[in-house]
């Protein structure tokens, strides 16, 4: 009996104990890589004490291994491969079963300096990053904005998805191996000497390019599915046919649904494209563009494109969540901010009407609106209302004008969510008044910055390239302006290829006073014509202002107006910066005239007139 007895206790302890190790597995759901920043975010809902990292670094070819130990990669192996980077390749890979390991490969060039690399820890996600400057401690990035995002990674970025294989380790007999073995709040417990080193600072940044490989329909409802950080620009609709559109940008689409059109009713269907090469466009043909809303999930590598009445009855989530935190402030006397912290990752919806802001949490609750309105310190969140989602769930209310601007973010795990609303003053918005001419005679030096080149050939319609229009027009330009008497610099003078950090970098290392990026315009359907100039900082809207009235007034073609985008280009330089887009390549008879001699020449003219006047010398 004792000897039963003392078996039964046996069996119970050894079985605890694999109780105890399979708890200890450590899950990633989802990958993430910002490839302006070279980072690699693995986010993982395991809650577990110690996270176990081996690493090394190899020769022929050069490249730095970590593998993580007890880890199950529940998505695809992944790949990304670059052409204007010190680093060539990332893999990230299931590497063997029994025992568990994930394996993180990165691939460089010889003027990639591996010391550089770091290994954080963030709450249970695993962070790997390489910068020389130190990451702010700041883990939020825009989901939806109503400006156009910037494009922010490396161009000409390849993906790739492959299916789980698992092998036995075959090149880990040479090269510096450390153990590290990271705790719960992200200390490092134990380290072998290693060139690799572990940074304990508690930071994560991500802005990653999306890439849509998958769209699933469910009762009339889009789940479009990929790998990265997805993000949505303000949705807009496009008459005869009805359609809503939605531009995702820093986004690739896989060829094999790229174009292809989903039945998401009897009239209603759904497709998406490569609008341009750093933005996807998401086409819905409907009759009700006012029913449909994105929602993230709680690994924000998808987005359920839904329709209001479609969803009744639908599951977006496995387990709920609370508010853990919440706070609104007032930063200045046009922007406030509203931020929550949540216990689990959240499901939400983001969606802008005329003088209402919605903002949906599909899993959550615990949110009490009146102990909350005790703590405000902004009148402009005192106005918002709260009402029930059925079965779990809350919609904020937000009245704000038309004229306010969103910027809405999420942290990488989901768990934190930020919404920032700026309203400009009227006198902001309402510029009627004379043009102010900035007088600096001190400008010398001016940076032309043809759009494209080489591989990247932009926008293209019957054979014709943007890449072409905006080098002949820089040239013409250039041209113009050498004779006034100024230092010109182009970034191109040929057909080649240029990167948008080169870009940057090539203007302040040549220390531009100003910089003009020459582009032409592009839509998914012929009927978009006209003129575009966009800024970004404050010290360039003067110079967008003053260029764009003698462009627009001498081009005959519709005057679009001034866009104040975060298009990397013109938010990275220090000088006043503009994009001129100089008409639609999509439109043909625009085309046609972008083709001429006469309509590139008057375009040049008038962007260096736009320039003088500028700087007070007509």
């Amino acid at each position: 009996m004792l000897k039963n007895f003392i078996i039964i206790i046996f069996i119970f302890i050894i079985n605890l104990f694999n109780w105890a190790a399979a708890a200890e597995n450590y899950k990633i759901n989802s990958v993430h890589f910002d490839n302006s920043d070279n980072v690699i975010f693995l986010a993982s809902p395991s809650k577990v004490q110690y996270i176990n990292v081996k690493s090394m670094k190899l020769k022929e070819p050069d490249r730095l291994i970590f593998d993580i130990d007890n880890c199950v990669l529940t998505r695809p192996n992944s790949g990304w491969s670059f052409k204007n980077s010190d680093i060539q390749e990332v893999k990230v890979s299931q590497f063997t079963t029994n025992p568990n390991v994930v394996r993180v490969v990165i691939t460089y060039n010889k003027d990639f300096k591996a010391d550089k690399v770091r290994i954080h820890r963030v709450d249970n996600n695993l962070v790997i990053s390489y910068n020389k400057n130190l990451f702010p401690q700041n883990d939020l990035r825009s989901v939806y904005n109503d400006e156009k995002a910037e494009v922010n990674y490396y161009e000409y970025t390849t993906f790739n998805e492959e299916e789980k294989t698992t092998t036995q380790p075959a090149d880990n007999t040479s090269g510096t191996v450390a153990v590290k073995a990271f705790n719960s709040k992200g200390e490092l417990v134990k380290q072998d000497a290693s060139k690799i080193v572990v940074d304990n600072t508690p930071v994560s940044k991500l802005k990653s390019s999306f890439y849509v490989n998958k769209i699933d329909i469910k009762r009339g409802n889009a789940l479009i599915r990929g790998v990265g950080s997805i993000g949505v620009e303000k949705p807009f609709v496009v008459k005869e046919p009805d359609r809503l559109v939605f531009d995702l940008p820093n986004t690739y689409v896989a060829q094999d649904i790229r174009n292809k059109e989903f039945v998401l009713s009897e009239k209603e269907t759904i497709k998406i494209g490569q609008f341009e090469p750093t933005k996807a466009r998401i086409v819905v043909t409907t009759t009700e563009p006012d029913k449909f809303r994105p929602i993230y999930s709680y690994d924000s590598q998808s987005i359920f494109l839904a329709h209001d009445d479609r969803i009744l009855g639908l599951t977006f989530y496995d387990k709920t969540s609370a508010i853990y935190t919440y706070s609104a402030k007032k930063n200045n006397d046009t922007t406030d901010t509203l931020q929550f912290t949540f216990t689990e990752p959240v499901v939400h919806s983001i969606k802008k009407l005329n003088n209402v802001l919605e903002v949906n949490l599909y899993n959550c609750s615990g949110f009490n609106h009146e102990a909350y309105k005790k703590n405000l310190t902004s009148e402009v969140f005192a106005k918002l209302r709260t009402e029930a989602l059925l079965p779990y769930g809350i919609k904020m209310i937000i009245p704000v004008k038309n004229t306010t601007l969103v910027d809405y973010k999420q942290s990488f795990d989901n768990k934190q969510l930020s919404l920032q609303l700026t309203t400009p003053k009227d006198a902001e918005i309402n510029k009627t008044g004379p043009l102010f001419i900035k007088r600096n005679p001190n400008v010398k030096t001016i940076v032309i910055d043809p759009g494209h080149g080489g591989s990247d050939v932009g926008a293209t319609r019957e054979g014709v390239y943007e890449k072409d229009i905006t080098l002949d027009i820089s040239k013409r330009l250039a041209k113009i302006l050498d004779k006034k008497g100024y230092n010109v610099l182009l970034i191109r003078d040929k057909d080649e290829t240029v990167s948008l950090q080169d870009r940057v970098k090539y203007t302040e290392d040549n220390h531009g006073d100003l910089f003009v990026s020459i582009h032409v315009n592009s839509s998914v359907t012929p009927e978009g014509v006209g003129l575009e100039t966009h800024y970004f900082t404050d010290q360039s809207y003067d110079f967008a202002q003053v260029v764009h009235k003698e462009f627009a007034e001498a081009i005959k073609s519709k005057d679009r107006g001034l866009f104040k985008s975060r298009f990397y280009v013109i938010k990275n330089t220090t000088c006043p910066s503009i994009l001129v887009e100089t008409g639609f390549i999509s439109n043909p008879e625009e085309r046609k005239e972008l083709m001429t001699s006469e309509r590139r020449q008057k375009t040049a003219e008038a962007i260096a007139k736009g320039i003088q006047k500028y700087l007070g010398k007509e």
